[in-house]
């Protein structure tokens, strides 16, 4: 897959995935992070971290985190 159609198609699925109501947001991000922990090869666990970030769901929570707080 060349870069181009990569990155159109990470923006597609971002994009589905922050239609998500929060708690199941909240929810994908915690699998996320118990695949990561899991994952023995390096690569795919740095993309596993990376894509909340990479898709702005981490951004996302932390701006509600600073609305709370």
């Amino acid at each position: 897959m060349d870069f181009e159609s990569a990155v159109k198609m990470m923006e597609s699925v971002g994009w589905v995935l922050l239609q998500l109501p929060p708690d199941q947001r909240r929810r994908f991000v915690q699998v996320l992070a118990d695949l990561a922990e899991a994952e023995q090869e390096p690569a795919r666990r740095e993309f596993l971290e990376s894509f909340p970030s990479a898709i702005g769901m981490a951004e996302e929570q932390e701006e509600r985190g600073r609305e709370r707080g």
